[in-house]
């Protein structure tokens, strides 16, 4: 967890005015994300799957307000140009650090996606195994038992509904 050492702290804002609150709430965002994205890769790891599930809950609600805050920000465009250079600094390291835990963090997941792929398509191998016949030589005694083959010992039977 040294990676979550290095993230910044909140910019120092003289005046707080309601985008400046906003751009300081979204760093906020951004670095509990990361935390949160950080503990994800950490419960998976040591497979806490119940603590997993109250933290996903919460990273799907940073998640939609980081959305929404970002939807605010873009429809204003010039307020990133009007910030402190300090305010922007500390957003653009906070972007960083988000988009960097944002790629290990898919890269998990993907690679726990496709671990349970291939468990799941060699349990279902095995089990066809174990269940289809083999092709080979058959016990003729026997072989007529098997759904779908030919067998000399039993007969079709028909009926004519003429008669």
């Amino acid at each position: 967890m040294a990676y979550l050492d290095r993230l910044p702290a909140k910019p120092a804002l003289k005046e707080k005015t309601p985008e400046l609150v906003l751009i300081e709430a979204t760093v906020a965002l951004m670095n509990e994300l990361v935390k949160v994205m950080a503990l994800e890769i950490d419960l998976l790891t040591a497979r806490k799957l119940d603590e997993h599930k109250e933290l996903l809950k919460q990273k799907q609600r940073l998640t939609m307000d980081y959305r929404s805050n970002m939807k605010s920000i873009a429809v204003q465009p010039a307020l990133l140009k009007q910030l402190p250079e300090n305010v922007r600094e500390a957003v653009r390291i906070s972007a960083q650090k988000l988009a960097d835990m944002t790629d290990r963090n898919a890269k998990f997941l993907r690679g726990a996606v496709m671990a349970t792929q291939r468990l799941i398509q060699n349990i279902v191998s095995i089990v066809k195994q174990e269940v289809l016949p083999t092709s080979g030589y058959r016990n003729l005694n026997t072989a007529h038992l098997q759904l779908g083959t030919y067998s000399p010992t039993c007969k079709p039977v028909t009926g004519s509904r003429t008669a």
